[in-house]
């Protein structure tokens, strides 16, 4: 967790970096005199917490955080101040700040604030990372399905599918199923039927000629698996009065 301090009297500022640091899953990017200083490095650099004072010269620390509320920058907010004026409290709380500690506060305390700021951040990545991999899955989803709706007239195996992709044949199935309830290959064996059911419709295609254009080779396969499919032979489906089914 990277951290920045603003305040403007040396010996607090030095000592809150070194008792921060002392923690090594805790670092201080930045320690700061003034609030304009703080806003000129998180320009180029994202922390994750900022611990400032409020009076300094120059910008004050709710000048400071109320810039970094208007650029939408997601910080965790820490108040250290040696004034506890409720309208100082009130405007912090109205700025959205973590928390308001005045001065001398005891590392305990700091310490306490700053572990409940790394919870919400963890908790906040591992959704994040959730999301992330939710959408990614999902992507890969539609990339097989992309894959079988150019090449269902092709030679098609789990292998192809899976190289196109790069990732396992048994990890793809696994998110096949698990996103669309089915199975790969028999997804792409119904992409088949209703393609040829499709094709059937157009009498100038003969049966052989669909088989082909559906993806299969023999014929005589090909109408086994039709009917299995509709319960009729492509020949009595394309006869049949209503061929929308």
């Amino acid at each position: 967790m990277n951290l920045l301090i603003v305040d403007d009297e040396p010996k607090i500022r030095n000592g809150l970096e070194k008792l921060i640091n002392s923690r090594p899953e805790w670092q201080v990017a930045g320690a700061f005199e003034t609030a304009a200083e703080a806003l000129e490095y998180l320009e180029q650099y994202p922390v994750d917490v900022l611990v400032t004072d409020i009076r300094m010269p120059g910008l004050s620390g709710l000048d400071l955080i109320q810039q970094i509320r208007d650029a939408n920058r997601d910080i965790r907010i820490i108040i250290l101040s040696g004034y506890s004026e409720f309208s100082y409290a009130q405007r912090a709380i109205q700025l959205g700040v973590m928390r308001y500690l005045t001065k001398p506060t005891s590392p305990r305390e700091l310490f306490g604030v700053l572990e409940e700021a790394q919870s919400e951040l963890e908790q906040m990545q591992a959704t994040e990372e959730k999301v992330m991999d939710a959408e990614k899955s999902n992507l890969m989803i539609e990339e097989a399905i992309a894959y079988i709706e150019k090449n269902y007239s092709k030679k098609i195996t789990l292998r192809s599918i899976s190289d196109a992709l790069y990732i396992s044949p048994n990890y793809l199935c696994r998110l096949f199923k698990q996103h669309t309830g089915k199975n790969l290959m028999e997804y792409v064996t119904n992409y088949r039927m209703d393609m040829a059911k499709s094709f059937l419709k157009d009498v100038h295609y003969k049966v052989s000629q669909v088989a082909e254009l559906a993806g299969y080779h023999d014929t005589r396969y090909f109408s086994s698996s039709f009917k299995k499919y509709t319960g009729m032979t492509p020949l009595e489906y394309r006869n049949t009065k209503d061929t929308k089914n």
